[in-house]
């Protein structure tokens, strides 16, 4: 087993008034904005959370919480290989639209939004003051 080290008391003090802020901005642009990670399968919107890691995990994300009737369309067109069919295209529309638009904004409100780097979620935004 291997123990994830959290980042100092401050530092996440520090992420926490950051995710307000960014959660702030998305509301203030129209955005339904949920905090609460656990919570995150019964929501759609925005989802801002903190992860409280010491290293390259840790930080400030955003993500694109999409109807899951659509995620399920999609990854069932995928599995069976129907990856042009019009719900999967639908699906890639929305995801990649919103994610653009997702990093527009928080960059028009001044935060600096980019890719995460996280090949288990490629639509995973990282957000810094």
């Amino acid at each position: 087993m291997f123990e994830i080290k959290e980042a100092s008391e401050e530092e996440i003090a520090e992420r926490n008034a950051l995710s307000g802020k960014v959660a702030d901005a998305l509301a203030t642009a129209g955005f339904t904005v949920h905090r609460d990670v656990n919570q995150a399968s019964a929501a759609l919107g925005a989802l801002v959370w903190v992860d409280p890691a010491d290293d390259s995990r840790g930080g400030v994300f955003v993500r694109w919480l999409i109807n899951p009737s659509l995620n399920h369309a999609a990854a069932e067109s995928a599995q069976k290989g129907e990856t042009q069919s019009s719900v999967f295209r639908h699906f890639s529309v929305v995801t990649e639209c919103t994610y653009a638009t997702l990093i527009a904004i928080l960059g028009s409100a001044g935060f600096q939004a980019g890719n995460a780097e996280d090949d288990m979620s490629p639509y995973l935004i990282r957000v810094e003051g």
